[in-house]
């Protein structure tokens, strides 16, 4: 399974970002592909948060017989077209992390239901 995290700069809330990955790791139990990637920019607020919540969790994951990759997908300077270039490559979903009024996440959204990425919004 291939997960898209995009997260506003200012998300702050740790304990959503694991309740909704523990979910997706629920979910995995009942499909044959035990395989989860995990796809984001490495920016400030849920995507950091992301990375420091896979890092705990890897080696039990392997231990119960997951793989657990995670793939940082940077271009400096150029926010937009990375989140664009992440967003096209596909996902089977998308986890949100929304602020208030976020523009970043707005365009996102926008992207995601143009490249049909089934989506999951979580607003703080």
């Amino acid at each position: 399974m291939k997960v898209l995290v995009l997260g506003s700069n200012d998300w702050s809330n740790y304990s959503e970002v694991t309740r909704q990955f523990t979910l997706v790791l629920e979910d995995m139990k009942y499909n044959e592909d035990n395989s989860l990637t995990v796809v984001h920019a490495g920016n400030k607020g849920a995507e950091n948060m992301t990375t420091e919540y896979l890092g705990k969790i890897e080696k039990f994951m392997r231990q119960k017989g997951f793989s657990i990759k995670e793939k940082v997908s940077r271009k400096p300077m150029n926010k937009v077209a990375n989140d664009y270039d992440m967003i096209v490559e596909g996902g089977d979903l998308a986890l949100v992390f929304s602020t208030k009024d976020d523009k970043r996440i707005s365009y996102c959204l926008k992207v995601l239901q143009e490249f049909n990425v089934p989506t999951k919004v979580i607003n703080d």
